[in-house]
Parts: structure tokens; sequence; C-alpha cells
């Protein structure tokens, strides 16, 4: 009888073991993938002043990059739809394929934006082929982000949930900031002898990232959650349909989480960019490296958060992320500026608090909020929804009202608003009831 009992002790420890080493496995595979599609689609804001004059030719500067921006807002819109193709990839299908796929399109169309000729080539072909392209890299960027989170989420051990999804925020960050990287480091070695490289290194950086990210993700498994559903028959045939049949109220708080989130992100670490170059008149290099060291720095914080989300739980730590975008955004943004590089960059690195928060809290508060049967399409579709709001038209409507008022404040509104709005959001939010797949609707 002991010796039974010590055996399937000891199965079980195996079998711990075992799903432990696939959870970390899975998160690796996970975060890298999202690393690349961050990359890759912040690369487009880090250098869209220089693209503006590349495809946008103008005898005006802020309408060329108004039209640089509308274009990268323009992958933002068609986000919601990616999320709807791959969540249903992965609902139907598995987490796996709808991961591998999002990894494939990133890559290819990133890569064929470094390829581009120029207005000055090919005239207005050009800045056709590049909104095409910038469409490509929105689908892809709308599915990955249900399709990870989803994926870790299924995998984590419960009580280190928040831990192991943290580090896909953190990598994402990770990707942008070494997007960040390289547009300065191609801005400072090409931008005087050789411009029209300066913005295509970046791009081209992302055809060996996406073969790296294909190969860790060929050797994962699919998530236990998903599988367990598909032995049991219990996967969804119209998972959309019936995400907004049964969870219409989760579904809208997950995209007014995502609307919130990604006005942070937009604005505060990818915008920035734009924004110290054209409004605060910061030379180009410096503002990668300014940026660069600022989100490093949150890419390190995340997962630290993402413990202290174990602890104390996505509602706290949300509550003081929001409050914190209230407090600090306008006195960090006024003492920005040319005449001290250190100041800058310590009031962007001070920003990056309220961030790094929202980041912890938002990503384990996304894949809690519905059950396993929708949760990709639900997590992907509603992010991407409310991506297209806080990610796609924010960076256009702060350039274009500067323009207007001459206020140079004006991201901070921006930001102090949206605090605003993510602690009435984060109030409405309940417990799940008993038995359902999920922690909260």
């Amino acid at each position: 009888m002991e010796q039974a009992v010590t055996f399937t002790t000891a199965f079980e420890s195996d079998a711990q073991a075992r799903h432990v080493r696939e959870a970390k496995k899975a998160t690796v595979a996970a975060s890298f993938g999202t690393f690349l599609e961050y990359y890759d689609f912040s690369c487009y804001g880090y250098v869209a002043a220089m693209l503006a004059s590349s495809f946008f030719p103008s005898d005006n500067p802020t309408a060329s990059l108004l039209s640089t921006l509308a274009v990268f807002g323009s992958a933002f819109i068609v986000r919601p739809l990616g999320g709807i193709v791959f969540g249903r990839i992965g609902d139907r299908y598995g987490r796996k394929p709808a991961l591998l796929a999002t990894v494939l399109l990133m890559g290819f169309s990133s890569t064929a934006i470094g390829l581009l000729p120029t207005y000055a080539s090919i005239g207005v072909v050009a800045p056709a082929l590049l909104i095409t392209l910038r469409l490509l890299q929105g689908l892809s960027a709308g599915g990955e982000i249900g399709g990870a989170a989803s994926y870790v989420r299924e995998w984590a051990p419960p009580h280190r949930r928040a831990l192991y999804i943290s580090f896909i925020p953190g990598i994402a960050v990770l990707g942008k900031a070494t997007a960040a990287g390289m547009a300065g480091l191609a801005a400072a070695m090409f931008a005087k002898s050789a411009p029209d490289w300066a913005w295509r290194v970046p791009f081209l950086a992302a055809f060996p990232l996406m073969l790296g990210c294909l190969w860790i993700r060929l050797k994962i498994e699919d998530s236990p959650e998903f599988k367990n559903l598909q032995t049991a028959g219990g996967i969804s045939k119209a998972p959309l349909t019936e995400l907004f049949k049964a969870y219409p109220v989760s579904l809208i708080k997950l995209m007014l989480f995502a609307l919130v989130q990604t006005v942070g992100t937009y604005i505060g670490t990818v915008y920035v960019a734009v924004y110290m170059k054209a409004v605060l008149k910061i030379p180009q290099a410096e503002v990668g490296f300014i940026v660069l060291i600022a989100i490093t720095s949150a890419a390190l914080l995340i997962p630290v958060f993402g413990m202290v989300t174990d602890r104390f739980g996505a509602r706290k730590v949300l509550a003081a992320s929001y409050v914190f975008y209230i407090a600090l955004s306008y006195p960090m943004y006024a003492i920005m500026g040319p005449e001290s590089f250190n100041l800058t960059v310590f009031a962007l690195v001070v920003t990056m608090l309220p961030y790094t928060l929202c980041q912890a809290g938002s990503y384990l508060m996304y894949p809690e909020l519905l059950p396993t049967r929708v949760r990709s399409t639900g997590v992907s579709f509603g992010h991407s929804f409310g991506s297209v709001i806080g990610g796609g038209f924010m960076p256009y409507l702060a350039t274009m009202l500067i323009d207007s008022f001459g206020d140079i404040m004006i991201p901070t509104y921006m930001l102090m608003a949206n605090g605003v709005l993510g602690l009435i959001v984060v109030l409405s939010v309940r417990d799940a009831l008993p038995g359902e797949a999920r922690k909260y609707r």
C-alpha cells in the first residue's frame, strides 16, 4: 500500500514538474513571438518622421507627418478583423496554429516594408503599397495578443498567472525598446550619409527574427485547457456569435480596459518619439536612445509588477496605475525638452510607472474575463477593438490638437483623462460565478 502511495506521489510529482517545464516553454514561445510582433509593429512609429518625406512629400512638414500617422493608425482599424480571424483559429483549431500564423504574416509584411521603393521612384504606388503592408501588419497584431495571452494563461500555475502572463507585455515592451534603439542607431549611422537606409534597416531586421520565432513556436504543445475542451467535445462552433450572445458585458469591459491600456502604450511609448522630435525638437538620434532607456526599464519592471499582481490582484494594481496616470503625466512631460538629455530620460522613466502597472494588471485581466471556449476570440477581438481608438486614433489626434491649439501639453491631458476612464471601468468588475472557467466578469 505504501509503495502504491509512493509511486502515485512520484508520478504526480513528475507530471507536475513536466507541466511547469512546458508552461515555461510556452511562456518563452508566446513572449518571443509577441516581441517580434511589437518590434515590427512599432518600427513604423519610431521612423514615422523619416517615412513622411519618403512616401508623403509635401511643402508642409506637419501635413506629411499627419499623412504618415494616418497610415500608422490605419493598421489599428483592421486589428479587430485580425482578432476575429486568428481568434477563431485559436478557439476552433488550437492556440498553436494561430500563433504560428500571426508570426508569419507580421514577419513577411514588415520585411516587405523595408524593401519598398519610395515616392520619388514609383510615385503614388509607393504610399499605396505602404498602406497595404501596414494593414497586413494590423491583421497580424490583431490576433497575436489574444492568442498569446490565452495560451500562457492556460499553461501557467493558477497562483503565478500574472507573473507568467506579464512576460508577454514585458517582452513586447522590449520589442518596442529594440525598435526604438534600432531606429536611433540607424539614424545615427545613416541619416546623413544614406538617409534611405535610416528607415529601412529596422524593418529588414524582421526577417531573421521571424525565422527564430518560428523555430521556437514549432516546438510547443497546445494548452492543456484547450486539449481538454477538445477531448470533451466542448469546442465552440461559432465563438464570435457565442461571445456576443453569452458574454457581452464582459466583452465591453475588456474593450474598455484595452482602450485605456493602448492609449497609455501608444501615447506614452510610441507617439512620444514623434512628439520629442517634431514638437520638442530633440534630435532623432537622441530620441531613439531616450525612448530605449525608458522602455527598457519598463520591460524589467513589468514582471516585477506581475508578481505584485499575483499578490494583490488585477483590480488593485490597475486602480493604482490609473491614479498614477492622473498624478504624474503633467509634471513629467513639463520637464521634458532638448535642454537636458538626463532630465528628459528621468521624466520618461517616471511615466513608465503607471504604464508598467497597467500592463501587468491588464494582461491578466483580459483572459480572466472570458471562459476557455471563447477566450482567444474574445481577447483578440476585444483588445484589438479597444486598440482602434487607443492606439490608432490618439497619436493622430494629439498631433492635430497640438498644431491647432499650440499647447504642447495635449498628450498629458489625454493620459490623465485615460486614468479617469480606467478607474471607472475597474470599479465595475465583479468576481465570476462559481464553476465558470474565468475569474472576473
